[in-house]
């Protein structure tokens, strides 16, 4: 490493050239913790090892390799919640705090933390998100869905930003101990760690993004383990498997019949030109959007209403439902705004 890159004792903040590397450290974290690519197996076990060693802990006597997280929230009945699995966390992050914090000037750690932490957090969390909204949904029904097995079978993306930051300072200031569970999280998707042995899932074998660094795939999956559990999503928002895969399918009862208004919002994306000739009937159409009346598929209600409106801010196209007395465009959207149409200013959807 150059000199002028490492970080000096009594140094109060980054200079230049320390911040644009920091920047660079973050993006390297987030491809580490991203990546699909297969890992060997020994090396992450022998991080977790020193890990373990770190913290004052015997060594796990038994590793427990599952290739989905659904597996580690499927194992929990039996093996994981009558063990509490975060005491080598709690024992590391302590030591940390006396070996790491202490040692520097706050000024710097908070320079440091406000780029490495949180741009790997925000690189990060969105996956995060769409991983743990997904394992709820396939573990929902069927009763397992622990909040501590869920959480702990995608907990490497969790733990990723926190872990980045002391893994800058285990670099670029002077070796400390959260290298070992650094190094060990990079290589894996989850982890549940007790105290005779460890379950640790697989990253998965297919992890694709857009350029924003979103889960996307306009073709299959966005995320796959080995396994073969895995979900689809359009620019960050997990979708059902017809979306993606038989768009020329969708029809306006999966639009009506969707309660997620983001969902919904990409099945008339994804259907084009042929959403409005789905639809039944505009009933208005003026400079605020166009209101659309349709007949439900069911319910009690035989007809119902959307506005048609632009997002300021993202100039995404939706749909929103209205009462069915509104009668214009304009009253539809000072509706959503909870306001009558004379008290409705433009100006305030921006």
């Amino acid at each position: 490493m150059e000199p002028r890159l490492h970080l000096q004792p009594g140094q109060q903040e980054l200079t230049p050239e320390q911040e644009v590397e920091a920047r660079r450290f973050a993006a390297e974290r987030i491809a580490a913790q991203l990546s699909a690519e297969p890992v060997d197996e020994r090396d992450a076990e022998a991080f977790l090892r020193q890990a373990y060693d770190v913290a004052g802990r015997a060594a796990p006597q038994q590793i427990h390799w599952l290739d989905g997280p659904l597996q580690l929230v499927e194992a929990a009945p039996q093996y994981l919640r009558d063990n509490p699995g975060n005491h080598l966390r709690v024992s590391v992050r302590t030591s940390l705090w006396n070996n790491v914090r202490s040692s520097m000037e706050r000024s710097l750690w908070e320079h440091v933390r406000n780029i490495v932490e949180v741009d790997v957090g925000v690189g990060t969390r969105g996956i995060r998100h769409c991983l743990l909204e997904s394992i709820y949904a396939s573990t929902r029904d069927n009763g397992l869905a622990d909040y501590r097995s869920v959480q702990a079978s995608v907990r490497a993306y969790e733990d990723a930003a926190e872990l980045a930051l002391y893994h800058f300072f285990d670099r670029y200031l002077f070796p400390n101990d959260a290298h070992a569970l650094a190094h060990f999280t990079d290589l894996v998707s989850g982890y549940w760690l007790i105290r005779n042995g460890a379950f640790i899932v697989h990253r998965p074998k297919l992890l694709a993004r857009d350029e924003a660094g979103r889960l996307h795939s306009e073709t299959g999956k966005c995320v796959e383990y080995r396994d073969g559990w895995g979900f689809y999503a359009w620019h960050g928002v997990p979708v059902p498997e017809k979306v993606i895969l038989a768009p020329g399918q969708l029809t306006r009862e999966d639009f009506l019949n969707e309660p997620d208004l983001e969902v919904r919002r990409i099945i008339w994306e994804r259907m084009g030109n042929r959403f409005v000739s789905e639809l039944d009937d505009v009933i208005e159409s003026g400079p605020r959007g166009v209101l659309y009346e349709v007949v439900l598929p069911s319910g009690p209600e035989r007809r119902a209403r959307y506005v048609q409106v632009q997002d300021a801010s993202t100039a995404r196209q939706y749909f929103l439902r209205v009462p069915p007395t509104i009668q214009t465009a304009a009253e539809a959207v000072a509706w959503s705004f909870q306001l009558a149409v004379e008290e409705y200013d433009p100006a305030q959807e921006t």
